[in-house]
């Protein structure tokens, strides 16, 4: 794996989620990335992010990561979905710092 591109915020060098999810994607050309949303009844969502490594490989490495919150303002149900990959991909060792 390579190192991938930080940017400074608040003073720390963090890795956004799409840099992380591109350099990822090179890295495992064979991988998966699924998302699917849960609506709840309090008008609540919760997401899950499940990526696999290598699709043809039944040992590959695979992780989970989910976020929940309420769609309440704009771009929350895009936010909420890019947090669940993010955490996905720092169980596979792509990390944000």
């Amino acid at each position: 794996m390579s190192k991938v591109a930080t940017i400074n915020l608040k003073g720390n060098e963090y890795a956004t989620v799409p840099t992380r999810l591109k350099q990822f994607r090179e890295d495992n050309p064979r991988s998966s990335v699924i998302t699917k949303p849960a609506f709840q009844e309090n008008g609540s969502v919760v997401f899950t992010a499940t990526i696999i490594k290598d699709k043809a490989d039944e040992h590959s490495a695979e992780a989970t990561g989910h976020s929940y919150g309420e769609i309440n303002s704009e771009k929350a149900f895009e936010k909420l979905e890019t947090i669940a990959t993010g955490r996905a991909l720092a169980l596979l060792g792509y990390l944000n710092n």
